[in-house]
């Protein structure tokens, strides 16, 4: 079974719940509530939306083999994911954790989710991509995570304490994420003469987004092999080298657009894109809209 929901936006969420799937719409404090119908399995989702930022708490358990998939690219409206499973309390986000798509298996879950515009955290998408291993391992987050999943969910009268609870957690993860310690140290992870390789690659990329700039270009400037310099790259930075480029020309464009005020156009052609709509499309699947 498939269900193919939008997750950016929770009123339209929790509709289509209802509409296409058969889902029961109840109130509960300070939340919205919906529980499976009896054909396709048990359990609920609450929903809690404050402004701009929505969180859920769910138990279920479909009678058949379930996936979640969302039309909505990973990242739409500049919304950070972060999933949490009962099981092993271990917090996930397909933004920054470099999903493609937004969907995962969701047959038997006892979970929660928070969508969180990235405007309140400190930091571009990838030094938040970098900060969030630390981030999802500070003790006093996990600790946080502990007494959510404590909260008795037999009986919704507990929905005011969930409510101030996961509201708590929010401020925290904000807190946390935009101030985590990024990762072992560099000098644990290479040897520093190769450290000091990734850092000119790593100088030559920032230097020059305005161009179309190769990985064979930047491994002969570096005296790096091909594979060697991607392997690194990747330890050190979190993404592939290709991949890592096409992330600060996006987040330049983003950039320009919004303090320049320059068009799509001549954005994309002072970072060397010539193929505008080429642009366009990976602008849009990292932030969901122009």
């Amino acid at each position: 079974m498939q269900l193919l929901l939008p997750y950016a936006d929770p009123t339209k969420f929790l509709r289509e719940l209802i509409t296409k799937y058969d889902f029961s719409l109840y109130d509960t404090w300070s939340s919205k509530s919906v529980t499976l119908p009896e054909s396709i399995g048990v359990g609920f989702i609450q929903l809690f939306v404050k402004n701009d930022i929505h969180f859920f708490r769910g138990i279920w358990d479909f009678n058949q083999p379930t996936v979640f998939r969302s039309p909505d690219p990973v990242g739409k409206k500049g919304l950070i994911d972060f999933r949490i499973s009962g099981q092993d309390q271990i917090m996930h986000s397909s933004a920054l954790e470099g999903a493609k798509r937004f969907e995962w298996e969701i047959t038997c879950v006892n979970g929660i989710r928070f969508f969180i515009p990235e405007k309140y955290f400190t930091g571009s998408r990838f030094e938040l991509s970098c900060r969030f291993e630390a981030c999802a391992h500070d003790p006093q987050i996990k600790q946080m995570i502990k007494q959510l999943f404590d909260i008795p969910t037999d009986d919704f009268s507990n929905t005011m304490l969930l409510d101030a609870k996961l509201t708590e957690f929010v401020f925290y993860l904000i807190r946390s994420l935009s101030s985590a310690k990024m990762g072992p140290a560099l000098s644990d992870m290479l040897p520093q003469r190769r450290l000091d390789h990734i850092n000119e690659a790593h100088s030559i990329i920032l230097s020059n987004l305005n161009t179309e700039l190769s990985i064979a270009q930047i491994s002969r400037s570096v005296g790096l092999n091909e594979c060697d310099l991607k392997r690194d790259f990747k330890k050190i930075f979190g993404l592939p080298i290709r991949q890592y480029i096409i992330q600060q020309k996006i987040e330049l464009a983003n950039r320009l657009i919004c303090e320049n005020h320059l068009n799509f156009a001549e954005t994309a052609k002072s970072l060397g894109y010539t193929n505008v709509k080429h642009f366009e499309t990976l602008f849009k699947r990292y932030y969901g809209e122009i």
